[in-house]
């Protein structure tokens, strides 16, 4: 049955005070009422009251180009607050032809999260979620940082069920898009479905995998290892690892530590093995560039054969605290830490 409060077919009383509302919109409240067909009229201030979800329908057919994904998302893929780092959710990458770009098509983005039992016998979702958009730089391109120039739509976390986003290509910039998934602090496993819906043709692919030889390395800044950034008088303070490769080998390195430090993290060549760095000399092959909070990375660089020397550091001297190195590169790597 249909709505009977505030502005319903039957509320003649509030449509008789609003003749000009009635006029504007064409609408005969009491030839309205002699027919229940289930169409209403309703206050925004009662949606909100009495309604916790809208579901709009529509005709997927309008595009005709679409592409659906499932997935899983466990709880032990990435970290718990990705508010640093979104390098580890989930990611699509839309591409587009030049000629298909040049068209300037209009891209909608559904991602449907998966009802649990609990939620469908009333139980209040407790995941939020969202799509965020970065333009990308390929077909294998990862997105690291959650916000940056790059960004080009920024979603709203909800849990609701379904998370929507609109974006009209409208340059060469656009030929690659990065879907980047996030929650607002994970607490459960989720499957999910990705609809992409375009007016015209594209393709779709996920980010290149890690490298496949990984090395962790931990460590922390202490009271005579906490030597600053690239420059200070204390730099050739800071931990220090000796790097060597056999021969010509791609690598990649990320750091985390605590969210309020700024780190980086570099690989240097050196004339001799162990050989600590007090000063930079020649730019370094791999570099995570600006230090930022909590995380950074280094991309993915190809390195000649020969000796190195990792360094982490953090942008202020003397921050005491932990730290964790992920390197990976397609070659084995001989590591060893370089003692102050």
């Amino acid at each position: 049955k249909s709505w009977k409060g505030r502005y319903s077919a039957g509320d003649q009383a509030t449509w008789n005070n609003n003749k000009h509302l009635c006029q504007e919109i064409g609408y005969d409240a009491r030839a309205a009422a002699k027919v229940d067909d289930g169409v209403f009229w309703i206050s925004w201030v009662d949606v909100l009251r009495y309604f916790q979800n809208l579901h709009l329908s529509w005709n997927p057919s309008l595009f005709k180009y679409r592409i659906n994904t499932h997935a899983f998302w466990p709880l032990t893929m990435g970290p718990k607050e990705d508010t640093f780092n979104v390098g580890e959710n989930p990611q699509y990458i839309l591409s587009f032809s030049d000629e298909v770009v040049a068209k300037k098509p209009t891209v909608w983005i559904l991602l449907s999260r998966h009802v649990t039992k609990q939620e469908q016998e009333g139980e209040e979702a407790t995941d939020f979620l969202t799509v965020n958009v970065h333009r990308g730089q390929g077909m294998a391109h990862r997105i690291w940082y959650p916000s940056s120039k790059t960004t080009v739509v920024s979603g709203a976390y909800s849990n609701n069920p379904h998370v929507l986003a609109r974006y009209d290509v409208t340059e060469p910039a656009d030929k690659y898009l990065s879907l980047v998934l996030s929650q607002y602090e994970r607490s459960n496993d989720l499957t999910y479905t990705l609809s992409c819906y375009c007016t015209e043709d594209f393709g779709i692919s996920r980010p290149a995998k890690d490298l496949p030889v990984s090395v962790q390395l931990k460590g922390r800044w202490g009271e005579h290892s906490a030597g600053g950034p690239a420059g200070s008088k204390t730099f050739d303070k800071n931990p220090m690892w000796a790097v060597q490769l056999k021969k010509e080998t791609h690598i990649q390195a990320r750091v985390s530590s605590v969210n309020s430090f700024a780190v980086n993290v570099m690989l240097v060549p050196v004339d001799r093995p162990g050989k600590r760095i007090k000063h930079l000399t020649t730019k370094p092959p791999v570099d995570s560039g600006s230090y930022r909070h909590g995380f950074a990375v280094a991309e993915t660089h190809k390195v000649p054969a020969g000796d190195y020397t990792l360094v982490l550091s953090t942008f202020e001297p003397h921050q005491l605290g932990a730290f964790v190195v992920d390197l990976f590169s397609t070659s084995g790597l001989k590591v060893n830490q370089i003692r102050s």
